[in-house]
Order: structure tokens, then C-alpha cells, then sequence
């Protein structure tokens, strides 16, 4: 058997694409945009074809990476018709109430809660 090495094959080229690829995956499964419960893939394949004599072979390596791709992202649209009669829409966007500003809200009933019984 022969002396193939794959860190010194094609003088480092083949680590180097493999590490390159590892890099894409491992900050892929970094990313919190992702879902962390899909596989990802680093396929390296190494694909031989011989001469005619038999005494030389040509090498192709190709690498392929499965990344997860980012997650969807979801928001709510409100949608109604303008005075001409035109579809129109903006994005909700809920704000929280906070009672502590110099004016707080007319239009909002307080509850408070007792402790200790029903």
C-alpha cells in the first residue's frame, strides 16, 4: 500500500478545503438562526480515474457541504382598505402599557390582585 497521506495530498490543498468546509459548518451550527435540530453534512469525495498503462491515476476531490438553512420568521400584518378603496397594510407591532409615564393611557382599566385568598 502506498504512502497517501490526506493532510499532504495535493500538497495541503485537500486539508485545506476541508477545513475551510468544516468552518462553514461548525458556524452553522453556531448560528441561533438555525434550527439546532437539523443534520448538517461535509461530504469529501475523493474520485479516481486511471490511464490507459494503469500507472497513473487523476485525483478530483470535491467537497459538499448540508447547512440548515435559517429558521422562518413570522409577524403580523393588519390589512383594511384606505378612502379610495385601496388595500393597504402595516405591520403590528403590540407596545406594552407602562403605567409609569407622566400620562399613562385614559382607555385602560387596571386590575390588581389580592394575595392570600379567593
Amino acid at each position: 500500500m502506498g504512502n497517501l497521506n490526506l493532510s499532504t495530498l495535493a500538497d495541503g490543498a485537500v486539508q485545506e478545503r476541508f477545513q475551510i468546509e468544516l468552518e462553514r459548518v461548525l458556524a452553522n451550527l453556531m448560528d441561533p438562526n438555525t434550527d439546532h435540530k437539523k443534520k448538517r453534512k461535509l461530504q469529501l469525495t475523493l474520485t479516481f480515474q486511471t490511464d490507459e498503462r494503469r500507472n497513473l491515476s487523476s485525483v478530483d476531490v470535491d467537497t459538499k457541504t448540508t447547512l440548515a438553512p435559517a429558521v422562518g420568521i413570522t409577524t403580523t400584518i393588519l390589512m383594511d382598505r384606505d378612502n379610495d378603496g385601496n388595500a393597504v397594510g402595516a405591520e403590528y407591532i403590540q407596545q406594552r402599557l407602562n403605567f409609569d409615564e407622566p400620562d399613562p393611557p385614559t382607555n385602560v382599566t387596571q386590575f390588581s390582585t389580592k394575595s392570600g385568598g379567593r
